[in-house]
């Protein structure tokens, strides 16, 4: 007994070490957040199990105002259901400027006070805070990245912008499959100095084509901003985005041993205060008359690339941010990997934000599909 048990001493040994020598060490947190709790990869719930930089309430918080029938409107029974299905966490509808909505799912325990991870919808929050950098004239979004990151002086690499970055079209294979466990996201999501794997990593071919979506695009967003501030992200973001919007509380942001953000993902807040985040861009960058991010910023950002020279028109994004057109509206969208939503419509006048732990499968022009639902939804409720 005792030699068997000396075996599997050694045995599991073994198993560590080589997990560790071939760079897949990340694969052990992946087991205790993800695999042994039953998923096949992150989930909203996940920030007990996170080391995170804490971005504070705003200096000068702004309650959201409560609409006029605040209270008074009733979420549908067939979409009660869906939440049910889906297990949606919480849903938030703005409705000029008030507050007309504020849901959270009596089936869930904690939904009330949790804050979810935001997944990709934190893409769209480092996209703001490039635009904040550029606002304060510390880089020009048309700048090369070689002007931030010298590795990129040669070749293909040096025709890089980094709007091509913003608008994830560097041509750089880093990978984007969040079920595979020895993966580039799955090595960043779980393991250690992310921001330490992008070197490896050049143009294959074209920098602007094609398009092609993927977290690392976003951690090299990082990566040049941290080129220009004096700052960690977490905190540029916090003093120039999040504190100005009037954030009642406290969000947290997942980092690394190094201290770096999990930007492409990992933002934790409560589904009003990612409501802000729609409403920002409704009122094209300010917030009470103090401008934020610059009006051309916001347009740039919420503007379709279009077409490339490869023959596709990319008509359903811009800055690390989503858009398309419902029953005759147009709508940006701030979208995460299980269905975090933050929907801004601006003829509606309009911000709808839906987070849980899943989604219906399918797309339609490059948009979930429940995101059209979810306008729906939002929309019955607004309009009377």
């Amino acid at each position: 007994m005792k030699r068997i048990l000396l075996w599997l001493l050694a045995l599991s040994l073994g198993i560590y070490l080589l997990s560790v020598v071939t760079d897949n060490g990340h694969l052990w947190n992946g087991l205790r957040q993800c695999y042994l709790r039953g998923y096949k990869n992150a989930q909203v719930d996940d920030l007990p199990f996170q080391a995170t930089r804490t971005i504070p309430a705003a200096d000068q918080p702004r309650p959201w105002p409560l609409h006029s029938r605040y209270g008074d409107v009733e979420i549908p029974a067939n979409v009660l259901d869906s939440t049910r299905q889906w297990h949606t966490v919480a849903l938030a509808v703005i409705h000029r400027d008030s507050l007309l909505l504020d849901w959270t799912n009596d089936q869930i325990p904690g939904a009330d006070t949790m804050r979810t991870n935001s997944f990709s919808v934190a893409k769209t929050l480092t996209a703001m805070a490039i635009g904040a950098a550029e606002k304060e004239g510390l880089l020009k979004v048309s700048d090369p990245v070689s002007q931030y990151l010298p590795r990129f002086s040669e070749g293909a690499d040096a025709a890089l912008t980094i709007e091509h970055v913003l608008q994830m079209r560097t041509d750089i294979p880093y990978g984007e499959n969040y079920k595979n466990p020895i993966g580039f996201m799955a090595k960043c999501t779980y393991g250690k100095d992310i921001l330490d794997r992008l070197p490896h990593y050049r143009v294959n071919g074209e920098a602007g084509i094609p398009w092609k979506y993927q977290g690392g695009n976003t951690m090299l967003l990082q990566e040049i901003l941290l080129q220009v501030i004096d700052v960690s992200l977490g905190e540029w973001f916090a003093s120039r985005i999040w504190s100005p919007l009037g954030a009642t509380s406290a969000a947290e942001w997942g980092m690394d041993n190094a201290g770096h953000e999990r930007n492409y993902g990992c933002f934790y807040t409560t589904a009003p205060e990612f409501a802000r985040f729609g409403q920002l861009l409704l009122d094209s960058g300010k917030v009470g008359g103090n401008e934020v991010l610059e009006p051309d910023f916001v347009r740039r950002m919420t503007s379709p690339i279009g077409p490339l020279p490869d023959g596709t028109d990319i008509q359903h994004y811009g800055y690390q941010m989503w858009m398309g057109e419902h029953q005759g509206h147009a709508f940006k969208s701030l979208q995460g990997l299980h269905g975090q939503y933050v929907i801004a419509v601006p003829d509606l006048e309009m911000v709808v934000v839906r987070t849980g732990f899943f989604r219906p499968k399918g797309k339609l022009r490059g948009i979930d599909l429940d995101v059209y639902s979810t306008i729906d939804f939002a929309k019955a409720l607004c309009i009377r």
